[in-house]
């Protein structure tokens, strides 16, 4: 990813951009629904347009997306660090820290989820470029949150296992606090 990529364009066009991109994406669909098994070439053509200006108008705003996704994660990401120490360092059981972790990461994904569809809320927000990805680190120990059970019987991986998978996620966060003051 190059974040000069993304930024020479103003903000006003990449959420143009992306607008256009979920006007595409509902286009597509309603063809899709209304016309499932069409014979009718002009049908045809147009689904397979639709998908092809959907699909080069997503490459355009993929990365901005993603920094759209990142936002709420970052805005939080003092609280994610600190609590991951806290764990680490056995400061924090593991109850106490799925409870005070995975509620917050839910939260960040579903206020991802509605910024990416806020036009008007993208417009006021300042976008971090290194936060670039944080979200991913996050999100992606939502499974590992929702799988750990403190019943062994229940839980699909260990407690030492659920450790080291929020130790390993926790030198990727720290990565990104190298250049902060």
């Amino acid at each position: 990813m190059n974040i000069f990529n993304i930024f020479p364009k103003s903000r006003k066009k990449l959420i143009e951009s992306l607008e256009f991109s979920y006007f595409l994406f509902e286009a597509h669909s309603y063809l899709k629904r209304k016309y499932p098994k069409s014979k009718n070439t002009l049908i045809k053509f147009s689904l397979k347009v639709l998908d092809w200006c959907r699909s080069c108008q997503y490459n355009q705003v993929e990365d901005y997306k993603q920094l759209l996704t990142d936002y709420p994660f970052w805005e939080s990401r003092q609280y994610y660090r600190e609590r991951m120490r806290k764990f680490v360092a056995y400061k924090l059981s593991t109850i106490d820290f799925v409870a005070e972790f995975l509620y917050p990461s839910l939260s960040n994904m579903n206020e991802a989820r509605d910024l990416k569809e806020d036009f008007r809320r993208q417009a006021n927000i300042e976008l971090d470029p290194k936060s670039f990805g944080f979200s991913k680190i996050i999100s992606g120990l939502i499974p590992f949150l929702e799988g750990f059970d403190a019943d062994p019987e229940e839980s699909f991986l260990t407690e030492e296992e659920f450790r080291e998978v929020i130790q390993n996620s926790l030198m990727k966060v720290e990565k990104y606090f190298i250049n902060e003051s």
